[in-house]
């Protein structure tokens, strides 16, 4: 007899252990189904994504600090990397953490079976373990069943000479000694910035005009800058020849040349913008050979729908394998929902849980506030870091807002003069007639963290002229945020 419950998820991601514990607060009965060998929750973000990489960009910046701290008066002679004792480092913070999530499991009695969970019917689903099948019942089913990482045709993942994200952060010995890496959104300038930081010899490639290209023009302008001066080779509206891979004895050649006169959709997640399906035809223009020990393959994720046998539902795909909702997380299933990398929208580990939570309140009779992709703090943790949410000036401009912009420097805060990052900006895009808050962008020390005070306001209606009028503390990094909102109204005083 199937086991029966109020809610079943399938996959335990950001989307899936996140609104789990929501609906079992809000007094639902809970189980999870998560396939990843070892049972092991947090899904790609945990274990292969943000917190490993993030652990191993700390340690990039830690290197920088100690090869550049004499700048301060710290002098601690040789520095040395030990890339083995980075990497167990990156295990024992994945693996307290993933203690914690299995901790919050029990806590909060959510029943967790660990295999591949498929639909029988709409509301009945089967469980492939180890040990056999059982199968599960509920009045709700939510699918966050994520990404994976993708390639193009010709550039197959070996983990050694062609590799992906998940590649280094399951790399225990190594890293190479030069790298390419294929494709420049959030992705690739992360693994770009660290690895440049490790001392390997970088080159960066990216079909469209310009790095970062989801972000603000600016932003890629200033970052593009930022790694040619650390040494870091850009090269934008280029494409590269898969089938010109060679594999040899020391790494791998690939030939590159400009992109010509084709053009490519802006790509979705926080992966590369760099091709795929959508990747340009025109002739390319000139050529020349790279060589490196590894490429570093960042164009992008591919949502992971096919163990779900959603042929027995009523939940669509569109044409990219992305579920088909609506701002609830609907699917057009009564009862089944969605969230997560697998509904598309920004492929952030954070919008996932929202998106998870307003799921579960809705089936909870809880009326959430929708899910608002304006409202989504997008964070790229390379150095300097970049941090953005809503809409630019010519975005805004397109969907026929008056717009006012402000952009005030790191290098008039203290604080970054201190800690020795004064560049970078912080930009607040604005609507002229209401004074709202459109959006903000920024690149330079800890934005990652400051963009929070933006969406606050934003999400609260606040206006540039509220921020100003906020005490920001002195010296600090978030007085960028305050001179930012009143150079909108014109006044800033340190700049």
């Amino acid at each position: 007899m199937a086991e029966q419950f109020d809610l079943v998820v399938i996959g335990g991601g950001n989307g899936g252990y996140i609104p789990a514990i929501r609906a079992s607060q809000l007094g639902m009965s809970v189980a999870l189904i998560e396939k990843r060998e070892g049972g092991h929750l947090g899904g790609t973000c945990l274990n292969l994504g943000c917190i490993p990489t993030k652990a191993l960009l700390h340690t990039a910046h830690l290197l920088h600090d100690a090869r550049n701290g004499e700048d301060f008066g710290v002098r601690v002679g040789e520095v040395e990397f030990d890339y083995p004792q980075a990497a167990k480092r990156r295990e024992q913070v994945v693996s307290q953490l993933r203690r914690g999530v299995q901790g919050l499991m029990k806590k909060n009695k959510v029943t967790v079976y660990n295999g591949v969970g498929s639909f029988v019917e709409p509301k009945k689903i089967k469980v492939e373990t180890e040990d056999g099948e059982e199968e599960l019942e509920a009045e709700n089913v939510l699918i966050s069943t994520g990404s994976a990482v993708s390639t193009l045709p010709g550039l197959e993942f070996d983990g050694e000479k062609v590799i992906s994200s998940d590649d280094i952060v399951t790399n225990d010995e190594s890293y190479p000694e030069s790298v390419i890496v294929l494709g420049s959104g959030a992705v690739g300038v992360e693994f770009a910035s660290m690895y440049h930081d490790f001392g390997t010899d970088v080159t960066v490639v990216e079909l469209l005009d310009r790095i970062v290209p989801l972000e603000d023009p600016e932003i890629s302008e200033a970052l593009t800058k930022e790694f040619e001066d650390r040494g870091i080779k850009v090269l934008t509206s280029t494409k590269v020849d898969p089938e010109s891979l060679e594999k040899t004895d020391s790494g791998i050649k690939i030939m590159v040349a400009g992109a010509g006169s084709g053009e490519q959709e802006e790509a979705e997640g926080e992966g590369g913008s760099y091709g795929g399906e959508d990747a340009p035809t025109g002739e390319a223009d000139g050529g020349e050979t790279l060589e490196a020990e590894a490429i570093l393959v960042a164009v992008g994720r591919r949502t992971v729908t096919e163990d779900l046998n959603l042929d027995v539902t009523n939940v669509e795909l569109d044409d990219r394998g992305v579920i088909q909702v609506d701002e609830f997380g609907r699917t057009g299933e009564d009862g089944i929902y969605a969230a997560g990398d697998v509904i598309g929208g920004y492929w952030l580990a954070h919008a996932a849980g929202h998106e998870g939570i307003i799921a579960v309140e809705h089936m909870a009779g809880e009326n959430p506030m929708p899910m608002d992709q304006n409202l989504v703090p997008r964070v790229t943790f390379c150095r300097p870091e970049v941090a953005s949410f809503g809409l630019s000036k010519a975005q805004a401009e397109e969907e026929g807002y008056e717009v006012k912009e402000s952009k005030f420097p790191f290098r008039a805060i203290g604080k970054a003069l201190i800690e020795g990052e004064p560049n970078g900006f912080f930009k607040i895009v604005a609507d002229e007639e209401t004074d709202l808050i459109l959006g903000m962008h920024a690149i330079g020390p800890k934005v990652t963290d400051l963009i929070t005070e933006g969406v606050f306001a934003k999400l609260v209606e606040g206006t540039p002229q509220e921020i100003g009028m906020t005490m920001h503390p002195h010296p600090s990094l978030s007085e960028v945020v305050g001179e930012s909102a009143m150079a909108v109204e014109g006044h800033p005083i340190h700049f």
